[in-house]
């Protein structure tokens, strides 16, 4: 029996060289979810019901798991034959949470559900991904091309930041510019992104004055401690108390009572209070890991399309990832981004796992090998 196991570890191993890659890559996610799992455990420790958060996300991980392997078993062809399908039911969502939407902390951007709060804007990220490389694959990237791919990014930027939920926005929008850089656009192009941007965040700023304030409060924290510098002193008083190897788990007052929304928005600043920074440099050591693997991945992918979808959704999980760390300690204004993996919340779980798993099956050899087995189309 063991050796009819072994045999058949070893035959799945040596049908794809990316294989052992993606089996280290989902053993780090899943140990990134557990890490996640203990913050959030600290961030209620000494409230009355400290197991609340942490066992929702401990089935939130379990559950992710389930579909990262379910979404790495559905041939990529699926996936991408049935692009414009998926995007089209994600962007629905997108316009129905602006109007049938609860609003949760001045955004309206959940669905209610029984108690349940789903967030569109998450689901909507490996499939916004998908949908830019489904549409710049068809075409010859030249200017023409990049005024379309661009509107396409505008049209779905446009509900998140309605919401008004800039933070995802912004993720949206540099998650566009390294598709188009991977298709093969060129720099001018790009330049021309950053050049509207200059307008499109002076507009933001008139729209949402509570923007500005939190730039001010980053800038100056000292000019108001107890409203718009309030985020940015928290931050640092974790990681002051943090230090070089934490607190005790039970002594964690900044993360119980002081840091904003310590399970999600500030459970990286969390994880320095009770750990210092010999438990937070794992963290970062563990997604720059994910980081590296995936793009080593993402070489051996087989084509265009799927190269650049992997490198896509990695860009979207780093980026995210790197704001997140960044702001809470003290590197960036507050945005609201949560952690992937390890942020408080079902809806950014799952869609992380599912994003993995479409990931893992772009770069499984057995759907690259033959790419006419499922489809007609040949990309």
């Amino acid at each position: 029996m063991k050796n009819s196991y072994r045999k058949s570890l070893k035959s799945m191993i040596s049908r794809s060289p990316a294989m052992h890659k993606i089996m280290i890559c989902q053993a780090l996610i899943f140990v990134l979810g557990l890490w996640g799992c203990m913050a959030i455990y600290c961030s209620d420790v000494l409230g009355k019901s400290p197991l609340h958060y942490a066992g929702k996300q401990l089935l939130w991980l379990t559950l992710g798991m389930a579909l990262m392997f379910i979404a790495q078993r559905i041939p990529f062809g699926f996936y991408r034959d049935n692009a414009y399908w998926l995007a089209g039911a994600a962007y629905i969502m997108l316009l129905s949470v602006l109007i049938l939407g609860t609003k949760i902390n001045g955004m309206r951007g959940w669905f209610s559900i029984g108690g349940a709060y789903i967030q569109p804007s998450e689901f909507a990220k490996p499939l916004f991904i998908l949908l830019l490389c489904k549409v710049g694959c068809a075409r010859k990237i030249n200017f023409k091309s990049f005024i379309f791919l661009a509107l396409v990014a505008a049209a779905w930027m446009i509900p998140i930041m309605l919401q008004p939920d800039i933070g995802t926005a912004i993720v949206f929008s540099l998650g566009f510019i390294v598709v188009y850089w991977m298709l093969g656009g060129k720099g001018w192009h790009l330049m021309l992104v950053l050049l509207a941007a200059v307008p499109t965040g002076a507009f933001i700023l008139w729209r949402c004055p509570y923007i500005m304030n939190r730039v001010i409060g980053f800038l100056n924290p000292e000019l108001d401690p107890m409203g718009n510098g309030w985020h940015v002193r928290q931050f640092q008083f974790a990681l002051a108390r943090g230090g070089m190897f934490g607190v005790k788990m039970g002594k964690a007052a900044w993360a119980n009572s002081y840091l904003p929304l310590a399970h999600s928005d500030s459970v990286f600043a969390t994880i320095a209070e009770v750990l210092g920074f010999a438990g937070a440099m794992p963290v970062i050591l563990l997604i720059i890991g994910i980081t590296v693997l995936v793009y080593r991945i993402s070489l051996k992918a087989g084509n265009n399309f799927r190269q650049v979808y992997i490198m896509g959704m990695l860009a979207v999980f780093a980026i995210q990832a790197l704001i997140h760390i960044s702001v809470n300690v003290a590197l960036l204004p507050p945005t609201g981004l949560t952690l992937p993996l390890l942020s408080y919340g079902g809806s950014s779980m799952l869609s992380t796992f599912i994003g993995f798993g479409i990931i893992f099956s772009a770069a499984s050899r057995k759907f690259t090998e033959n790419e006419e087995t499922y489809g007609s189309q040949k990309l």
